[in-house]
């Protein structure tokens, strides 16, 4: 009977233990005033403005730089299954990168699209994540594996004024804010997270938060122009 007793007391200590995994944050994003130099526009930019395709207009608007933007929740406290994030795509079309920015789970593949008429390239500088796939024709997809945790940037050595981010991740907990600057988590552990927004012209945001039992954390941030 003892060790019935035992074993029943041990069972709950272990259920309470295990994170409850119904956690959530959301919230809303905010930015300074962004001037357009922020907005990666491609080759065409700044010539006549009538000479500008309506497709470079639109994917220029969608590149706004307060669109593309992720939030992230990192575990400070437990190690969290890192999966794939699949089907990323980063497309060049109108001398542009699109979507300028990404964000995926370490060891993801991004492919690289190549729509436009002529040939383009893709390559990295970034320390430990440097690679070069070479000139692209038209309807080439490459496909290539982030393996750093980090910030990697990208160009095109044909035409010098492309330019798009990749952000790889070392956690699960992340998405893209809506058109109106919302975002929400859901299913998130019990645990201690680092909170993190990264924009690549403002200054990084991060804060420490704890979620136990099914909370519901609401998180307002407005971010600030670099120093």
């Amino acid at each position: 009977m003892k060790s019935i007793l035992s074993l029943f007391l041990l069972f709950n200590l272990l259920t309470n233990q295990i994170s409850t995994g119904d956690n959530i944050v959301k919230g809303k994003i905010s930015f300074p005033e962004i001037s357009e130099s922020f907005i990666q526009q491609g080759a065409n930019y700044g010539k006549n403005a009538a000479a500008l395709s309506e497709e470079k207009i639109r994917i220029d608007q969608l590149n706004d730089p307060t669109l593309n933007v992720y939030i992230s929740l990192h575990p400070q406290n437990f190690e969290a299954e890192l999966t794939q994030t699949n089907d990323v795509r980063i497309t060049q079309r109108e001398k542009t990168f699109f979507p300028n920015m990404v964000a995926v789970t370490k060891g993801s593949t991004v492919k690289f699209v190549n729509e436009d008429e002529h040939y383009h390239n893709v390559y990295s500088l970034t320390p430990k994540a440097r690679f070069n796939i070479g000139r692209r024709p038209t309807g080439n997809v490459y496909g290539q594996k982030i393996n750093k945790v980090g910030v990697i940037k990208l160009g095109c050595d044909i035409h010098d004024d492309m330019g798009a981010t990749i952000l790889s991740l070392d956690t699960p907990y992340f998405t893209k804010i809506k058109e109106d600057g919302t975002f929400i988590l859901t299913d998130l552990p019990d645990g201690r997270y680092m909170i993190k927004v990264y924009h690549p012209k403002l200054e990084k945001y991060s804060e420490q938060l704890l979620l136990e039992g099914g909370v519901v954390v609401e998180k307002n941030i407005k971010l600030l122009n670099k120093a």
